[in-house]
């Protein structure tokens, strides 16, 4: 009696999480404008930085009004005061670890970075990817990218139940889902030499409380999300710049 009662609490648990993910793809929302973030930024005479991204909607930014207030362009702002940056965004929306190394990887080592940062992990999570293959793939990513001699940024994944669009008990499993995966980017950060944006330690509850932070589809964020994003990541990156390659 006990063993059934359990399968049917699964079975139903089961039911209530495919309906909210129903719900959270279904339910209608604007169709936002993405963009791509590369330009030039600084003084020409300065040492050149290259600069490279690799990504998803992260970086293609629905939510913001122009590509000066995505997260990698502020960060490039700030790096172009000691340096002439050229910033080259390989990023595609929708993109999983394995649409990076399939679409991105080539086009992102054959630029010749300085700098490259990586912005993967939220939509493995969100669309089932295991752990198992996840690790796999930013492992893939990350050793080729190492090659280049380039310092590597990762994103890490930041706590996905904070998204207005969810609600519980999808919310708890996404939050439970991203934490893992944002492990598995130390993880392959510490075999490859790279680093990883401590993205949880940006008080988390602002995420969930702030809707000021998230685009008017509540699942991205807005030009407000982009500026904090750019604050961890420099936070991150300022601890480096001095192994990142000088004059060109």
């Amino acid at each position: 009696m006990a063993r059934h009662l359990i399968k049917r609490g699964a079975i139903a648990g089961a039911v209530v999480i495919g309906l909210e993910a129903a719900y959270a793809v279904l339910r209608p929302t604007p169709v936002l404008e993405e963009f791509d973030p590369s330009a030039s930024f600084g003084d020409p005479t300065l040492p050149q930085m290259r600069v490279v991204v690799l990504g998803d909607s992260s970086v293609t930014a629905p939510g913001v009004s122009g590509p000066e207030e995505v997260w990698v362009s502020l960060v490039s702002q700030r790096l172009a005061v000691d340096h002439h940056v050229i910033l080259e965004s390989v990023a595609v929306g929708g993109s999983c670890a394995h649409d990076l190394i399939q679409q991105q990887l080539a086009p992102a080592i054959e630029f010749d970075p300085d700098l490259i940062f990586v912005a993967v992990g939220a939509n493995d999570v969100l669309r089932g990817v295991s752990r198992k293959r996840f690790e796999r793939n930013l492992d893939h990513l990350v050793r080729d990218l190492a090659s280049t001699g380039a310092t590597i940024i990762l994103s890490g994944v930041g706590d996905l139940g904070t998204i207005p669009r969810l609600q519980p008990p999808l919310r708890h499993l996404f939050s439970h889902r991203s934490a893992g995966f944002d492990r598995i980017h130390r993880k392959v950060a510490a075999r490859h030499g790279a680093h990883v944006v401590e993205q949880r330690a940006d008080r988390p509850e602002d995420w969930y409380s702030d809707r000021s932070l998230w685009a008017a589809d509540l699942f991205h964020v807005s030009a407000a999300g982009h500026r904090r994003w750019a604050d961890a990541v420099w936070a991150t990156l300022e601890r480096q710049l001095t192994g990142v390659n000088g004059p060109r």
